[in-house]
């Protein structure tokens, strides 16, 4: 169809899944112009009780949903990838996804953008985020059910729970034609369900055991941590975690702290644990180059887990020390900070090097070209 040449119309979310309300999102834009671009969140990250999908199986969601509904738009979906600890760095992506998709689809790099949403909590406080670009909003009232606002967290719990029987129950609210494809999807993908499973029964198990210490206290309690950036010759020391949260998923070395240490202590103590770095903890100590708290209070699916972290850089030693998987961790290995990619990663520790560790390369315009070929 033809293109409106001044005029396109954006939509940003996470689609785990597709429901009614994100297809009223669609309705809207249609209605705004003929060019719509959905930028889909979370785009390349591991799969989580809370991201069941990948960038491609959520385009697969939207595509399909909007041809159902007759949408009469051309409709293109990029990835957007997350950056917890740099909104700024989020909004250039967004500008970046939206710039190209401009120059694919023929539309002059001024063209007028609309970012259509609905205001449903503190997640979607980006709507107000562009104002300064000229670019302007556009939103719907909320679809609710029984007075909460529809969401996909709700369909994914009736499945973790009741199966396609649960699912089925929400039909009538999140759309027939979408549940039955996520039930498609699950029926195809049973090994996938079953990890998923297993990470949300841990990260239930856990947040029971701190709802309870909450309701003893009357009050918020943090749990704390301590994890390792440790550094040498362009390589980063990372471990490939045993167990659930986030079983085979790379980390950071780390772990709780201990009634009788400090983090620095917690820290180093983790690190031989895990690696087997064959270091006295004093030459450990002797090479810290920084120490920051990452506490973003959704950087944890678990509880309100804080960690500090202490980037260690070994660089000048002749060769890469020797390391070896032990406690928590399934293997201990170096690997070059230029291969990195997020979506081997456990929980924010991706964020946390790009925070810690300057210029680590993450070529966003490449996922971009990418998802367009």
């Amino acid at each position: 169809m033809g293109k409106e040449n001044g005029k396109v119309a954006v939509i940003i979310g996470r689609f785990q899944s597709f429901h009614r309300g994100h297809g009223e999102l669609l309705r809207k834009a249609a209605e705004i112009s003929p060019n719509i671009l959905v930028l889909v969140g979370s785009s390349f990250r591991p799969r989580t009780p809370k991201n069941w999908f990948t960038f491609r199986e959520r385009r697969g969601f939207i595509e399909a949903a909007a041809e159902d509904m007759g949408i009469d738009a051309d409709i293109g979906c990029l990835p957007l990838v997350d950056t917890l600890y740099d909104n700024d760095a989020w909004c250039n992506n967004v500008r970046t996804a939206v710039n190209l998709h401009k120059q694919n689809t023929g539309l002059d790099r001024d063209a007028d953008v609309v970012i259509v949403g609905y205001e449903k909590d503190a997640s979607s406080d980006y709507l107000n985020w562009f104002r300064s670009w000229g670019w302007q909003e556009a939103y719907i009232d909320a679809i609710c059910d029984g007075g909460d606002v529809l969401n996909a967290t709700d369909l994914r719990k009736a499945v973790m729970c009741n199966g396609a029987a649960g699912a089925r129950m929400l039909a009538g609210t999140h759309g027939e034609a979408n549940v039955e494809r996520l039930l498609s999807w699950v029926d195809a993908n049973p090994e996938t369900m079953a990890y998923l499973k297993s990470e949300a029964d841990y990260e239930d198990a856990y947040k029971a055991k701190v709802a309870e210490a909450e309701e003893i206290f009357g009050f918020a309690i943090p749990v704390n941590t301590a994890d390792n950036v440790v550094t040498q010759n362009g390589n980063i020391l990372l471990v490939t975690r045993k167990n659930a949260p986030g079983k085979d998923l790379y980390a950071l070395p780390g772990g709780h702290i201990e009634r009788d240490e400090t983090s620095l202590e917690a820290a180093i103590r983790e690190l031989r644990q895990e690696t087997k770095l064959n270091m006295p903890a004093g030459a450990i100590k002797g090479r810290l180059k920084d120490r920051r708290i990452f506490d973003h209070p959704k950087r944890s699916a678990r509880a309100w887990v804080r960690t500090e972290v202490f980037h260690f850089d070994l660089e000048g030693r002749a060769k890469p020390e020797k390391v070896k998987g032990g406690d928590d961790a399934k293997e201990a290995f170096w690997k070059p900070i230029n291969e990195l990619t997020p979506d081997m990663f456990f929980e924010d520790h991706f964020d946390i090097i790009q925070s810690m560790v300057p210029n680590v390369p993450f070529a966003y315009s490449s996922i971009l070209m990418s998802a367009i070929h």
